[in-house]
């Protein structure tokens, strides 16, 4: 634990720090995200402990990141099936986005203790280790290294929800990872979707650590960190938003928002790919599920965003 534990009180700010789309088969996940302009780490496989203070041991996943200037995208699935992997459970469900991870400048004991003491049934933090490529021509392989507190899934069946504590900020965030083709800049948006939204927003913001604002069909739970926003909508909106596009079971999350330096060249790189895409009627680019294994993606022009 960090010296002196949590204090009771403190002021946690949480941001959007990466949200994990689960495939039966990685190596098609690779190849749609970067159909769809994201430039992708090469295939990482993980270790870890089952259970916090258990043993580590490998594990029958790996991924592959989209890595942005702010939080990142995660494309993971099965490489072993004989191996213990939480990714079973996941593609059981349904292929798409489960994984939900939320940052936090303080370490991991810190949120564990005060999430906790605020009654939020969280495990205690437990080791995630991968082999990572390292340098502009992968030139080396580091170690990247995390402690996570996640959030029992009985309890909260939306998604796998985790306070992720970066040990190695450096092996992940490499600045040649950081230019896509499609422009990505920042995760910026999560959206639920939800048969009772304001039920389903009310049980998640003590989550991220915000109270849940109306705006019409939309109710939003804006985090205190860069700037995203977690969206909760009913079934009808969003059916209204991308007609006859598949649905998860609900509630789940249904897109990803992700903002671009420049729509127009975005637009071009899908047309080129001969992606669907739709605009809404902000303005942004919507890449149906069906291209995006099972998510929504939402391109929105960048924007300045509080750190």
């Amino acid at each position: 634990m960090s010296e002196g534990g949590a204090k009771p009180g403190i002021a946690l700010r949480f941001e959007l720090d990466h949200v994990g789309t689960a495939v039966w088969n990685l190596e098609r996940g690779r190849e749609q995200f970067a159909r769809l302009g994201f430039r992708l780490t090469p295939r990482s496989v993980h270790w870890g402990a089952r259970v916090p203070g258990g043993p580590g041991e490998p594990w029958g996943s790996g991924n592959h990141c989209a890595m942005l200037r702010q939080g990142y995208l995660e494309i993971i699935g099965l490489i072993d099936e004989s191996l213990y992997s939480p990714v079973k459970d996941m593609v059981a469900r349904y292929e798409g986005a489960h994984i939900v991870a939320i940052g936090c400048r303080e370490d991991a004991d810190v949120v564990f203790s005060e999430q906790s003491r605020k009654g939020l049934p969280l495990d205690a933090p437990r080791l995630l280790e991968r082999d990572a490529a390292y340098g502009p021509n992968n030139e080396s392989t580091r170690r990247a290294r995390f402690r996570n507190a996640i959030l029992p899934r009985e309890r909260y069946p939306e998604a796998r929800f985790q306070y992720i504590g970066h040990l190695t900020r450096d092996v992940l965030w490499q600045p040649h990872l950081l230019d896509h083709p499609n422009g990505a800049q920042a995760l910026s948006q999560l959206w639920f979707a939800s048969d009772d939204p304001m039920a389903t927003a009310t049980r998640l913001s003590p989550i991220f650590g915000s109270a849940p604002e109306r705006h019409g069909d939309e109710i939003r739970i804006p985090l205190s960190l860069g700037g995203a926003v977690v969206y909760v909508v009913g079934r009808s909106y969003w059916s209204r938003m991308l007609p006859g596009a598949p649905t998860p079971p609900l509630p789940a999350p249904v897109a990803i928002g992700i903002d671009v330096s420049s729509l127009d060249v975005c637009a071009r790189l899908l047309e080129q790919a001969g992606v669907r895409t739709q605009t809404l009627p902000d303005g942004s680019l919507a890449v149906w599920p069906q291209d995006a294994c099972g998510v929504a993606i939402i391109f929105s022009k960048s924007k300045e965003r509080n750190t």
